[in-house]
Protein backbone atom coordinates (compact mmCIF):
# COMPACT_ATOMS: atom_id res chain seq x y z
CA UNK A 1 0.00 0.00 0.00
CA UNK A 2 1.64 3.12 -1.20
CA UNK A 3 2.23 5.92 1.73
CA UNK A 4 -0.97 8.01 0.23
CA UNK A 5 -3.37 5.34 0.70
CA UNK A 6 -1.66 4.68 4.44
CA UNK A 7 -2.26 8.38 5.26
CA UNK A 8 -5.82 8.60 3.54
CA UNK A 9 -7.12 5.44 6.02
CA UNK A 10 -5.09 7.03 8.95
CA UNK A 11 -7.27 10.23 7.98
CA UNK A 12 -10.96 8.05 7.69
CA UNK A 13 -10.22 6.67 10.78
CA UNK A 14 -9.27 10.10 12.52
CA UNK A 15 -11.82 11.40 15.35
CA UNK A 16 -10.33 14.50 15.13
CA UNK A 17 -10.11 14.96 11.72
CA UNK A 18 -13.82 13.84 11.27
CA UNK A 19 -14.74 16.57 13.53
CA UNK A 20 -13.15 19.46 12.15
CA UNK A 21 -14.55 18.16 8.69
CA UNK A 22 -18.00 17.96 9.76
CA UNK A 23 -18.24 21.62 10.87
CA UNK A 24 -16.65 22.34 7.34
CA UNK A 25 -19.21 20.42 5.69
CA UNK A 26 -21.82 22.50 7.38
CA UNK A 27 -20.81 25.37 4.89
CA UNK A 28 -20.23 23.70 1.88
CA UNK A 29 -22.53 21.99 -0.71
CA UNK A 30 -20.63 18.20 -0.17
CA UNK A 31 -23.36 16.74 1.87
CA UNK A 32 -26.58 17.64 -0.16
CA UNK A 33 -24.69 16.42 -3.41
CA UNK A 34 -23.38 13.16 -2.09
CA UNK A 35 -25.45 12.41 1.05
CA UNK A 36 -29.17 11.38 1.02
CA UNK A 37 -30.36 12.76 4.12
CA UNK A 38 -29.26 13.33 7.37
CA UNK A 39 -31.43 10.59 8.60
CA UNK A 40 -33.00 7.33 7.76
CA UNK A 41 -36.07 9.57 7.19
CA UNK A 42 -34.56 11.76 4.61
CA UNK A 43 -32.83 9.34 3.18
CA UNK A 44 -35.85 6.92 2.51
CA UNK A 45 -37.68 10.04 1.43
CA UNK A 46 -34.86 10.73 -1.19
CA UNK A 47 -34.80 7.03 -2.02
CA UNK A 48 -38.35 7.03 -3.02
CA UNK A 49 -37.96 10.24 -4.88
CA UNK A 50 -35.22 8.75 -6.98
CA UNK A 51 -37.40 5.22 -7.51
CA UNK A 52 -40.66 7.78 -8.82
CA UNK A 53 -38.74 10.07 -10.86
CA UNK A 54 -36.63 7.69 -12.94
CA UNK A 55 -37.12 4.14 -11.74
CA UNK A 56 -33.46 4.11 -9.83
CA UNK A 57 -33.24 1.91 -6.39
CA UNK A 58 -31.11 2.80 -3.91
CA UNK A 59 -28.96 0.61 -1.17
CA UNK A 60 -28.62 2.94 1.94
CA UNK A 61 -25.81 3.10 3.91
CA UNK A 62 -25.28 4.96 7.64
CA UNK A 63 -22.39 7.04 8.20
CA UNK A 64 -19.95 5.92 10.39
CA UNK A 65 -17.26 3.01 10.00
CA UNK A 66 -14.18 2.48 11.62
CA UNK A 67 -16.10 2.40 14.99
CA UNK A 68 -14.84 0.85 18.41
CA UNK A 69 -16.88 2.35 21.05
CA UNK A 70 -19.74 -0.55 21.86
CA UNK A 71 -22.43 2.69 21.93
CA UNK A 72 -20.95 4.26 18.61
CA UNK A 73 -21.37 0.20 17.17
CA UNK A 74 -24.96 -0.31 18.69
CA UNK A 75 -26.00 3.14 17.11
CA UNK A 76 -24.79 2.10 13.85
CA UNK A 77 -26.39 -0.93 13.79
CA UNK A 78 -29.42 0.67 14.93
CA UNK A 79 -29.72 2.92 12.10
CA UNK A 80 -29.05 0.24 9.68
CA UNK A 81 -31.87 -1.59 10.96
CA UNK A 82 -34.53 1.42 11.13
CA UNK A 83 -33.25 1.83 7.34
CA UNK A 84 -34.64 -1.57 6.81
CA UNK A 85 -37.81 -1.23 8.90
CA UNK A 86 -38.83 2.49 6.88
CA UNK A 87 -37.56 1.37 3.53
CA UNK A 88 -40.50 -1.92 3.95
CA UNK A 89 -42.60 0.55 5.09
CA UNK A 90 -42.44 2.11 2.04
CA UNK A 91 -42.65 -0.27 -0.27
CA UNK A 92 -39.21 0.35 -1.45
CA UNK A 93 -36.17 -2.96 -2.02
CA UNK A 94 -34.76 -3.22 2.21
CA UNK A 95 -31.45 -2.33 0.78
CA UNK A 96 -28.88 -1.54 2.65
CA UNK A 97 -25.17 -1.31 2.88
CA UNK A 98 -22.66 -1.86 5.85
CA UNK A 99 -18.65 -1.83 6.47
CA UNK A 100 -17.47 -4.28 8.68
CA UNK A 101 -15.63 -1.93 10.73
CA UNK A 102 -18.73 -0.11 11.06
CA UNK A 103 -20.49 -2.92 13.06
CA UNK A 104 -17.93 -4.47 15.39
CA UNK A 105 -15.24 -5.65 13.37
CA UNK A 106 -13.14 -2.73 15.31
CA UNK A 107 -14.10 -4.02 18.65
CA UNK A 108 -13.97 -7.99 17.93
CA UNK A 109 -15.37 -10.40 15.31
CA UNK A 110 -17.77 -12.06 17.49
CA UNK A 111 -19.68 -8.68 18.16
CA UNK A 112 -19.62 -7.59 14.08
CA UNK A 113 -21.01 -11.05 13.18
CA UNK A 114 -23.61 -10.84 15.38
CA UNK A 115 -24.46 -7.94 14.26
CA UNK A 116 -24.29 -8.23 10.40
CA UNK A 117 -27.20 -11.43 11.76
CA UNK A 118 -29.03 -8.55 13.35
CA UNK A 119 -29.22 -6.46 10.45
CA UNK A 120 -29.92 -9.49 7.93
CA UNK A 121 -32.78 -10.73 9.78
CA UNK A 122 -33.81 -7.36 9.86
CA UNK A 123 -33.74 -7.38 6.00
CA UNK A 124 -35.98 -10.86 6.39
CA UNK A 125 -38.56 -9.41 8.28
CA UNK A 126 -39.18 -6.26 6.35
CA UNK A 127 -38.55 -7.47 3.02
CA UNK A 128 -41.02 -7.27 0.23
CA UNK A 129 -40.44 -9.36 -2.92
CA UNK A 130 -37.82 -6.93 -4.23
CA UNK A 131 -34.21 -6.92 -4.46
CA UNK A 132 -33.76 -7.26 -0.65
CA UNK A 133 -30.06 -7.89 0.72
CA UNK A 134 -27.43 -6.38 3.22
CA UNK A 135 -24.61 -6.26 1.06
CA UNK A 136 -21.44 -5.90 2.93
CA UNK A 137 -19.03 -3.34 1.57
CA UNK A 138 -15.31 -4.28 1.25
CA UNK A 139 -12.43 -2.22 2.90
CA UNK A 140 -9.19 -2.34 3.12
CA UNK A 141 -7.48 -5.39 2.80
CA UNK A 142 -6.89 -5.77 6.80
CA UNK A 143 -10.38 -7.07 6.85
CA UNK A 144 -10.89 -8.67 3.61
CA UNK A 145 -11.05 -12.36 4.96
CA UNK A 146 -13.32 -11.83 7.83
CA UNK A 147 -15.55 -10.10 5.33
CA UNK A 148 -15.50 -12.73 2.77
CA UNK A 149 -15.88 -15.04 5.78
CA UNK A 150 -19.00 -13.13 6.89
CA UNK A 151 -20.59 -13.36 4.04
CA UNK A 152 -20.53 -17.14 4.07
CA UNK A 153 -21.39 -17.19 7.34
CA UNK A 154 -24.65 -14.92 6.50
CA UNK A 155 -25.66 -17.08 3.58
CA UNK A 156 -25.50 -20.38 6.21
CA UNK A 157 -27.82 -18.79 8.30
CA UNK A 158 -30.04 -18.44 5.37
CA UNK A 159 -29.96 -14.62 5.58
CA UNK A 160 -30.19 -12.47 2.79
CA UNK A 161 -26.52 -11.40 2.15
CA UNK A 162 -24.10 -9.88 -0.69
CA UNK A 163 -20.62 -9.07 -1.20
CA UNK A 164 -18.40 -6.63 -3.06
CA UNK A 165 -15.24 -7.52 -4.64
CA UNK A 166 -13.07 -5.48 -6.34
CA UNK A 167 -11.64 -6.29 -9.73
CA UNK A 168 -7.91 -4.97 -9.09
CA UNK A 169 -7.38 -8.00 -6.29
CA UNK A 170 -5.87 -10.73 -8.21
CA UNK A 171 -7.71 -13.56 -5.76
CA UNK A 172 -10.87 -12.30 -6.55
CA UNK A 173 -11.95 -14.63 -9.69
CA UNK A 174 -11.44 -17.38 -6.79
CA UNK A 175 -13.86 -15.65 -4.68
CA UNK A 176 -16.08 -15.38 -7.32
CA UNK A 177 -16.04 -18.82 -8.59
CA UNK A 178 -17.75 -19.67 -5.37
CA UNK A 179 -19.99 -16.96 -4.90
CA UNK A 180 -21.36 -17.24 -8.41
CA UNK A 181 -22.84 -20.90 -7.30
CA UNK A 182 -24.73 -19.08 -4.37
CA UNK A 183 -28.27 -17.29 -4.07
CA UNK A 184 -26.88 -14.21 -3.16
CA UNK A 185 -26.05 -10.55 -4.73
CA UNK A 186 -22.45 -9.47 -5.32
CA UNK A 187 -21.39 -6.26 -6.66
CA UNK A 188 -17.99 -5.89 -8.72
CA UNK A 189 -16.36 -2.19 -8.19
CA UNK A 190 -12.85 -1.31 -9.87
CA UNK A 191 -11.68 -1.18 -5.60
CA UNK A 192 -9.95 1.40 -3.63
CA UNK A 193 -6.58 1.63 -1.48
CA UNK A 194 -4.30 -0.38 -4.17
CA UNK A 195 -1.59 -2.75 -2.87
CA UNK A 196 0.83 -3.37 -5.42
CA UNK A 197 1.30 -6.67 -3.80
CA UNK A 198 -1.88 -7.76 -4.29
CA UNK A 199 -3.32 -6.25 -7.19
CA UNK A 200 -3.00 -5.87 -10.69
CA UNK A 201 -1.27 -2.57 -12.36
CA UNK A 202 -2.06 -0.13 -14.65
CA UNK A 203 -5.35 1.10 -15.31
CA UNK A 204 -5.78 -1.20 -18.63
CA UNK A 205 -5.30 -4.12 -16.65
CA UNK A 206 -7.60 -3.40 -14.05
CA UNK A 207 -10.38 -2.38 -16.46
CA UNK A 208 -9.23 -6.28 -18.29
CA UNK A 209 -9.89 -7.96 -14.88
CA UNK A 210 -12.93 -5.91 -14.03
CA UNK A 211 -14.38 -7.56 -17.60
CA UNK A 212 -12.84 -10.69 -17.04
CA UNK A 213 -14.30 -10.73 -13.56
CA UNK A 214 -17.90 -9.79 -15.12
CA UNK A 215 -17.61 -12.52 -17.50
CA UNK A 216 -17.30 -15.05 -14.75
CA UNK A 217 -20.37 -13.42 -12.66
CA UNK A 218 -22.85 -13.22 -16.38
CA UNK A 219 -21.94 -17.21 -16.54
CA UNK A 220 -24.75 -19.68 -17.13
CA UNK A 221 -23.91 -20.93 -13.83
CA UNK A 222 -24.68 -18.22 -12.42
CA UNK A 223 -28.07 -17.21 -13.91
CA UNK A 224 -28.72 -20.91 -13.05
CA UNK A 225 -28.05 -20.71 -9.27
CA UNK A 226 -30.27 -17.39 -9.30
CA UNK A 227 -26.70 -15.42 -8.38
CA UNK A 228 -27.67 -11.46 -9.34
CA UNK A 229 -24.21 -9.74 -10.74
CA UNK A 230 -23.94 -5.97 -9.81
CA UNK A 231 -21.53 -4.19 -11.50
CA UNK A 232 -20.71 -0.97 -9.86
CA UNK A 233 -18.97 1.57 -12.00
CA UNK A 234 -19.04 5.05 -13.27
CA UNK A 235 -17.19 3.71 -16.43
CA UNK A 236 -19.18 4.09 -19.41
CA UNK A 237 -16.71 1.81 -21.34
CA UNK A 238 -17.27 -0.75 -19.11
CA UNK A 239 -20.86 -0.63 -18.35
CA UNK A 240 -20.95 -0.45 -23.13
CA UNK A 241 -18.68 -3.89 -22.36
CA UNK A 242 -21.07 -5.38 -19.59
CA UNK A 243 -24.02 -4.64 -21.90
CA UNK A 244 -22.81 -6.75 -25.24
CA UNK A 245 -21.49 -9.30 -22.93
CA UNK A 246 -25.02 -9.74 -21.14
CA UNK A 247 -27.08 -9.47 -24.75
CA UNK A 248 -24.64 -12.14 -25.98
CA UNK A 249 -24.76 -14.55 -23.67
CA UNK A 250 -29.19 -14.38 -23.01
CA UNK A 251 -28.79 -12.11 -19.99
CA UNK A 252 -32.43 -10.02 -19.81
CA UNK A 253 -31.40 -6.26 -19.21
CA UNK A 254 -33.49 -6.37 -15.69
CA UNK A 255 -31.30 -9.74 -14.60
CA UNK A 256 -28.58 -7.81 -13.47
CA UNK A 257 -27.64 -3.88 -12.00
CA UNK A 258 -25.46 -1.10 -12.37
CA UNK A 259 -24.65 0.45 -9.43
CA UNK A 260 -23.33 4.33 -9.01
CA UNK A 261 -22.38 6.60 -6.12
CA UNK A 262 -25.76 8.94 -5.52
CA UNK A 263 -24.65 12.11 -6.73
CA UNK A 264 -22.25 10.96 -9.61
CA UNK A 265 -23.16 10.65 -12.91
CA UNK A 266 -26.77 11.12 -12.58
CA UNK A 267 -27.68 12.08 -16.46
CA UNK A 268 -26.11 8.43 -16.95
CA UNK A 269 -27.99 6.61 -14.19
CA UNK A 270 -31.24 7.99 -15.98
CA UNK A 271 -29.70 7.17 -19.71
CA UNK A 272 -28.92 2.96 -18.29
CA UNK A 273 -32.00 3.09 -16.61
CA UNK A 274 -34.24 4.88 -20.13
CA UNK A 275 -32.48 1.88 -21.50
CA UNK A 276 -34.52 -0.67 -19.37
CA UNK A 277 -31.30 -1.56 -17.37
CA UNK A 278 -31.85 -1.49 -13.51
CA UNK A 279 -29.56 1.42 -11.75
CA UNK A 280 -29.10 1.36 -8.01
CA UNK A 281 -27.38 4.23 -6.11
CA UNK A 282 -25.51 3.70 -2.97
CA UNK A 283 -26.85 6.33 -1.08
CA UNK A 284 -25.05 7.70 2.00
CA UNK A 285 -27.02 8.92 5.16
CA UNK A 286 -25.91 10.50 8.81
CA UNK A 287 -23.42 13.07 9.65
CA UNK A 288 -20.46 11.33 9.98
CA UNK A 289 -19.07 11.88 6.42
CA UNK A 290 -15.90 12.23 6.48
CA UNK A 291 -14.24 8.86 6.74
CA UNK A 292 -16.57 7.92 3.42
CA UNK A 293 -15.28 11.36 1.97
CA UNK A 294 -11.87 10.93 2.01
CA UNK A 295 -11.93 6.69 1.30
CA UNK A 296 -13.28 8.70 -2.18
CA UNK A 297 -9.74 10.50 -2.42
CA UNK A 298 -8.38 7.31 -1.54
CA UNK A 299 -9.66 5.50 -4.30
CA UNK A 300 -8.37 8.68 -7.11
CA UNK A 301 -6.14 11.37 -5.90
CA UNK A 302 -7.66 13.56 -8.31
CA UNK A 303 -10.53 13.90 -6.02
CA UNK A 304 -8.51 15.40 -3.44
CA UNK A 305 -9.52 18.52 -5.55
CA UNK A 306 -12.83 17.96 -5.90
CA UNK A 307 -13.21 17.70 -1.83
CA UNK A 308 -10.92 20.74 -1.43
CA UNK A 309 -13.29 22.72 -3.72
CA UNK A 310 -16.25 21.90 -2.22
CA UNK A 311 -15.35 22.62 1.12
CA UNK A 312 -14.34 26.20 -0.28
CA UNK A 313 -17.14 27.07 -1.91
CA UNK A 314 -20.86 27.64 -1.95
CA UNK A 315 -22.11 25.02 -4.13
CA UNK A 316 -21.49 26.98 -7.31
CA UNK A 317 -19.17 24.51 -8.42
CA UNK A 318 -21.33 21.46 -8.69
CA UNK A 319 -24.27 23.16 -10.66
Amino acid sequence: MSLFQRTTIALARSPMMGRAMRAMAARSSLASRFVGGADVDAAVGTALRLREAHGIRASLFYLGEYVADPAAIEHNVTQSIAACEALGRAGLDVHVSVDPTAIGYMDSDARGEANARRIGAAVSRAAGGGQDWVVLDMEDSGIRDRTCGLHRGLLEAGLPAGLTLQARRRRTPEDLHWAIRQRTSLRLVKGAFPERELDHDGRARIDQAYLDAASIMLSPEARKAGFLPVFGTHDDRLAGAIMTMARERGWAPDGFEFEMLYGVRPDWQRALRGLGYNVRVYLPFGGDWWPYAIRRVGENPRNAWLLARSLGSDGSYFS
